[in-house]
């Protein structure tokens, strides 16, 4: 352990900020795989991930849960939209499968194009627009075929999980949000969860969808402290070290090795219609990023937290 921490500290900073954001886009990319993996529901899935996950970017992040009635409407907005894109992701991968789950939701920083001109004031140029219309071209293809009444609902709440994760994303670039501002509106929301699911899981007439067993422990462990906790604070450490533009086009390789993984480890196919979706999704992504660095807009930052983030 010595050696490699005295080995990554003689790389230059560029270089330990590329490495530190790939770990970031690797561990997030392991959420489709673990959150099939527990056995519990989704319900039962997002409590106790969220619980360990507060707890997690409390520690990594050195920040306290805020005081509810002393947070700003600001951290609210940005708390509940946390909340939702959790909740809707894990709800949606147990519904569908990982590659429907992961791309849909990755239509986000597309989705923050037209919410900036109504809460940022910023117009999107042609380009934007175009980008946008081809995404929803790609995210059409996932609904082309037999759809069994799982995946059109897993499909829907891969939407709206996409959808709160944009308005998420567009609340932390307006007017007084904070450096701080992060950290503390995720703990909010990972509190939300724990709270609002412990009521909704007690009130169940059976314990064992929110139950989980020795294997379902280990897998909630990766989810909240790894996949969450530990990966924001790499990405955190690399973003300060790289440009936006590599920190977002490495970070895509969390949408194409999320299915990967799931493939791997659970034989799960995803659909060819769903995959050219996807591909077609990740370029449009792509392109917008790339042209927006070089344009030097202000980039919707569509990497700064995954729920999965």
């Amino acid at each position: 352990m010595a050696a490699l921490r005295t080995r990554f500290s003689a790389l230059s900073l560029e270089r330990q900020g590329i490495i530190a954001v790939l770990a970031a886009a690797i561990l997030w990319s392991s959420g489709g795989l673990f959150i099939k993996a527990v056995s519990l529901d989704a319900l039962g899935v997002t409590m106790w991930r969220s619980l360990l996950a507060g707890l997690a970017l409390a520690f990594f992040t050195r920040t306290r849960l805020p005081h509810p009635l002393r947070a700003s409407r600001l951290e609210w907005a940005l708390a509940v939209s946390y909340a939702l894109m959790l909740v809707f992701f894990v709800s949606a991968t147990k519904l569908t499968t990982a590659a429907n789950a992961i791309f849909l939701q990755y239509t986000a920083p597309l989705y923050v194009l037209v919410l900036s001109p109504l809460v940022l004031n910023e117009r999107p140029s042609r380009l934007d627009l175009a980008c946008v219309a081809v995404a929803f071209g790609g995210m059409g293809l996932f609904f082309v075929g037999k759809l069994e009444t799982d995946d059109l609902g897993g499909n829907i709440c891969a939407l709206t999980s996409g959808a709160a994760f944009a308005v998420f994303l567009t609340l932390l670039r307006a007017p007084g949000c904070r450096p701080e501002t992060r950290p503390r509106s995720m703990i909010l929301g990972n509190a939300l969860l724990v709270v609002g699911l412990a009521g909704i899981n007690a009130a169940r007439g059976s314990a064992a969808p929110f139950t989980p067993g020795p294997a379902d422990i280990a897998g909630l462990v990766v989810l909240g402290v790894f996949q969450i906790g530990l990966a924001y604070a790499f990405f955190g450490f690399g973003i300060a070290r790289v440009a936006a533009l590599e920190a977002s086009l490495i970070g895509m390789l969390e949408p194409v090795l999320n299915p990967v993984w799931v493939f791997a480890f659970l034989g799960e196919r995803p659909g060819w219609w769903a995959v050219l979706g996807g591909l077609v999704i990740i370029a449009a992504v792509t392109v917008r990023t790339v042209a927006a660095e070089r344009g030097r807009r202000p980039s919707p930052e569509p990497l700064i937290v995954h729920a999965e983030a």
